[in-house]
């Protein structure tokens, strides 16, 4: 009988609960909205000239760190996970993320900050600035390849063998 009593309470007690989470998760997400800027791929010439290629930092100082690759064999989950290396920013435009059979990403116009990271999905999907996508149809890496990470001149910057 007792219970029957508070059935009521517990029921508003549910709802007036419900309406403040909610009114507070909407208040968090308009103060703190931010739009990300979408990238768009720039068409990168086959052979760079001086004038498109950015001064590129010394070959025997590492400037970027293949981190992992992540999902292999999985095109909804595969992505390669790039961590700059070293202090100022490093301009990404025309470097290549490829595997050992002739599949290459080529980098849009992106900067990569110090300490930055940037995520390359192997799936089609939209461009942000820490996310960036192949649009492959077809997964690209598995146990075994290796990931090399090559400037607009074709210097090997980097590579990460998958295990």
């Amino acid at each position: 009988m007792r219970a029957r009593r508070l059935f009521p309470y517990l029921i508003l007690n549910i709802i007036v609960s419900a309406a403040t989470i909610l009114t507070i998760l909407w208040l968090w997400d308009r103060s703190r909205n931010i739009d990300l800027p979408v990238l768009t791929p720039l068409p990168v010439a086959s052979s760079p000239t001086p004038e498109d290629t950015p001064t590129l930092p010394p070959l025997n100082r590492p400037v970027i760190l293949i981190k992992n690759v992540f999902g292999t064999g999985d095109l909804q989950n595969e992505v390669v996970l790039l961590n700059r290396q070293g202090e100022g920013e490093l301009e990404l435009t025309g470097w290549q993320l490829k595997d050992s059979n002739s599949h290459a990403f080529t980098f849009p116009k992106l900067v990569l900050n110090q300490d930055g990271a940037v995520q390359v999905f192997t799936r089609a999907g939209a461009d942000s600035v820490i996310e960036l996508h192949w649009g492959l149809d077809q997964p690209v890496w598995k146990s075994g390849m290796t990931v090399s990470l090559l400037d607009p001149l074709g210097n090997l910057r980097a590579s990460f063998h998958i295990p």
